[in-house]
């Protein structure tokens, strides 16, 4: 027998993920940012995803309610942007103590249709339950064109690896004010160019992985031109940034930059390159080039004894 701690999250998911089933409708399924699935034959397909959000693990007991809403309904919407999908319906469930302020929840609520509202979706249900703390599991639903969906495997060596915006931002409290990167997330699928897509919400070292782990392909970031908000440590392993981390072939990154910069008036910034060393990671900085290690944040594992 095993307990969670000794195995941590990884470890955990990928056991769980390998009792699950296959569907012929389903397109993707666990490993991605969202499921992929497409009814007979639909031009539509649609996104599943499903984030929970608990008082103490991802937030502080005493936030603002509304920044808690914003974080709880964003976390959602960016992974349906990171596979280039419009939003369009989430359910929320809620777990909370007796004694929770009933006030509490309205404003959580009044952040969470605030910041849906931005990009066209909306909360169409879900359910209450008492628990020993706050939480909010939301499940959120996208749709794009059929065969369109931007995946971590996708990922070619040669590509140019590109990021949205700057890292390392989140221990300043950015985890709970952060606009996802929804409209971006539609252009890049729009633009034909983009190889593969995944947010940033673990650190960009863990989530660069998925893409090495889902398109067999290793990567060599630079460290003088990552855009950091604090130390290239914060960058590379903070996560809850939720910028948009792709890659794109080497001849058309330029015209992809341009483009994106007219539509939004900010860059991509090209931080490496992926190669043909599978499952490797590599960093270069004035020292040389080195083989960064895996140390992300993991739940059940990165918790003290009792």
């Amino acid at each position: 027998m095993s307990t969670l701690k000794e195995m941590g999250e990884h470890e955990v998911v990928r056991r769980l993920t390998a009792r699950l089933g296959a569907h012929a409708e389903l397109m993707t399924g666990a490993g991605d940012d969202c499921a992929v699935v497409r009814f007979a034959d639909s031009p539509i397909d649609q996104v599943y995803t499903t984030d929970p959000l608990v008082e103490g693990v991802h937030f502080k007991a005493g936030e603002k309610s509304e920044r808690v809403g914003n974080k709880a309904a964003g976390r959602v919407l960016s992974d349906l942007a990171a596979m280039g999908a419009h939003p369009r319906w989430l359910l929320v469930n809620v777990v909370a103590p007796a004694d929770q302020q009933f006030e509490d929840l309205e404003n959580i609520y009044k952040g969470m249709n605030a910041l849906c509202a931005r990009f066209g979706a909306v909360i169409i249900g879900g359910d209450v339950a008492r628990g020993p703390v706050l939480e909010l599991h939301l499940f959120g639903i996208g749709e794009l064109p059929a065969g369109t969906a931007l995946l971590r495997s996708g990922a070619r060596p040669g590509d140019e690896i590109f990021v949205s915006g700057p890292l390392g931002c989140s221990m300043g409290g950015r985890h709970l004010d952060f606009t996802p990167r929804v409209e971006e997330g539609i252009f890049l699928r729009e633009s034909g160019l983009v190889h593969a897509l995944i947010d940033v919400s673990d650190g960009v070292a863990t989530d660069l992985r998925h893409i090495l782990k889902q398109s067999a392909t290793g990567a060599l970031l630079d460290a003088d031109v990552i855009p950091c908000n604090g130390t290239l440590e914060n960058a590379l392993y903070d996560g809850e940034d939720f910028e948009l981390l792709g890659t794109v072939p080497p001849d058309a990154s330029e015209m992809l930059r341009l483009k994106y910069a007219e539509r939004f008036g900010s860059e991509l910034t090209v931080i490496g390159r992926m190669t043909g060393e599978a499952g490797v990671l590599k960093l270069r900085d004035g020292k040389g080039v080195r083989t960064l290690e895996a140390k992300a944040f993991e739940h059940f594992k990165n918790v003290p004894d009792p």
